[in-house]
């Protein structure tokens, strides 16, 4: 019986997925793994934790470096939420353009009209205040091209724009996705300078934040910046410099912050992202899949944290052995050096590295004893060892 404790409110279909093994609550003191969404989480107030999945992309509510330190799996879902944050680019940028946003304030001055024919002669009067413009013929500039990225430089394709994306380190799976008519560059500054619109979509780092201020947008000559990745790429006071001397029309965001918010120009949503019912359900599923592989086999997909090792026991196998280490060599040698001392067969032996840490699944066609295990563990490096007893 495996403990899960839940922070925030998961979406039940993912939750319905754990079956009769699993004991979940959010009051579990001692869990053997957490599911969050986005609240705080600092894996030293756990004790035997084993593991931690974000039902979502961004892992900054996690304390990662305390959580690698002490071999505590942590778990993201990339892509789950792509489809909701790039609709939501989209909706943005209409409520900039066609002044959405002034629109519904103002109607909402005409609440005290009551006879239809003077509304009408009202609305007919005032509507040309917040005439707008269009999407097609406009080249909108995507910063970052992970699947959230791709979806929206495509996205924008079909909504006759021309698009130019900015990606230094381009993954080829997400490449693949891409239409081979978006230019891609590795240089901001070009695609700053030949862009109407700006949507972001990178994770935030030390070498991120703050990436979007005065001086990368000094060749802006369009009128809308988009940023629903994370708030802090964005300088707000570069916004606030920006909006006031007329250079940007418009900055559209999920980060609402006092420094902007009562700012002409700056329409800000409540982290709107990934809140939609499929994003919540397919960031749960996934959340869960991946927890339930590493309790259960040791797998690890989509870790921020530990390599990926994938692989489901063989029928013959009866013990496995889960083995995190600090990424030194020897470690290999060192550890079937144990093994064999001890007179038992590796049937698999799978390794991966991620340059600090490395992650070894061992399988064995015995059922390995304690004894075994503390010596492992006493192994100079090694950071945690799990024995998994399969049959």
């Amino acid at each position: 019986m495996f403990k899960i404790k839940t922070l925030n409110k998961i979406s039940p279909k993912g939750l319905q997925l754990f079956g009769g093994n699993y004991s979940l609550s959010d009051a579990i003191e001692k869990p053997d793994a957490i599911l969050v969404r986005s609240a705080q989480v600092d894996t030293d107030n756990f004790e035997g934790l084993l593991a931690v999945a974000r039902a979502g992309a961004g892992v900054n509510n996690i304390t990662i470096e305390k959580a690698s330190v002490k071999g505590v799996c942590v778990f993201n879902t990339p892509g789950a939420n792509a489809n909701a944050v790039a609709e939501l680019v989209f909706i943005g940028l209409g409520l900039a353009l066609r002044n959405v946003d002034k629109a519904l304030g103002w109607i909402n001055t005409l609440r005290d009209v009551t006879d239809a024919k003077e509304m009408d002669a009202k609305v007919e009067k005032g509507k040309s205040q917040f005439a707008g413009s269009e999407f097609r013929g406009k080249t909108m500039g995507v910063i970052g091209l992970g699947k959230i990225g791709v979806l929206t430089a495509n996205a924008a394709l079909g909504l006759g724009m021309k698009v130019i994306a900015y990606e230094p380190f381009p993954s080829p799976a997400n490449m693949h996705r891409l239409d081979n008519t978006v230019k891609v560059t590795s240089e901001l500054s070009e695609l700053i300078a030949a862009a109407d619109f700006l949507t972001v979509h990178v994770p935030i780092t030390d070498k991120t934040r703050g990436l979007i201020n005065t001086q990368t947008l000094a060749s802006f000559n369009g009128s809308v910046l988009l940023n629903f990745s994370r708030g802090a790429v964005v300088d707000n006071a570069s916004v606030a410099e920006l909006l006031k001397a007329g250079k940007l029309k418009a900055y559209v965001n999920d980060f609402p912050n006092p420094e902007i918010l009562n700012l002409p120009g700056v329409i800000c949503l409540p982290h709107l992202g990934a809140s939609t019912e499929e994003a919540e359900e397919t960031c749960a599923t996934m959340a869960v899949d991946q927890l339930k592989d590493y309790l259960e086999f040791g797998i690890i997909r989509n870790s921020v944290n530990l390599p990926a090792v994938d692989g489901r026991p063989g029928e013959t196998v009866k013990s496995r052995l889960c083995i995190i280490n600090q990424d030194v060599p020897n470690m290999i040698a060192e550890i079937t050096h144990v093994i064999g001392g001890a007179g038992l067969n590796i049937v698999s032996f799978k390794n991966e590295s991620n340059g600090k840490f490395g992650y070894n699944l061992i399988d064995l066609d015995v059922t390995v004893p304690d004894s075994l295990v503390d010596e492992l563990a006493k192994l100079d490096k090694v950071v945690k060892v799990r024995r998994l007893t399969l049959a």
